[in-house]
């Protein structure tokens, strides 16, 4: 299946604002569902995030409100971390020799 043009030419583009517009995480769907692995429990929820690399799945557990605000703080960090191309978890992190030598 070919992508249809306009995707091509947001990824081809320069542009800043069409890169950080490529780079959106979209909610696909949330689906009650049975716990991962067979777990305990009835309010199990699958959900798919579509992102620029590929989908994620995952399973959370908890009333469908929570999730919802869940996956939207959720896609907003994804998105903010592709945008920026920082992890979360490189603001901790020490400099490296190189750095700190001068």
């Amino acid at each position: 299946m070919t992508q249809p043009a306009a995707n091509n030419a947001l990824r081809n583009t320069k542009d800043q604002d069409v890169q950080e517009y490529a780079l959106r995480c979209t909610v696909i769907s949330v689906e009650k569902s049975e716990g991962p692995g067979g777990a305990d429990g009835n309010d199990w929820y699958r959900y798919v995030i579509d992102s620029p690399g590929s989908p994620i799945t995952g399973y959370r557990r908890g009333a469908k409100s929570d999730i919802l605000e869940y996956l939207n703080e959720c896609t907003s960090k994804l998105e903010e971390r592709m945008n920026t191309r920082k992890s979360a978890r490189s603001a901790g992190r020490k400099p490296s020799r190189a750095q700190t030598s001068a």
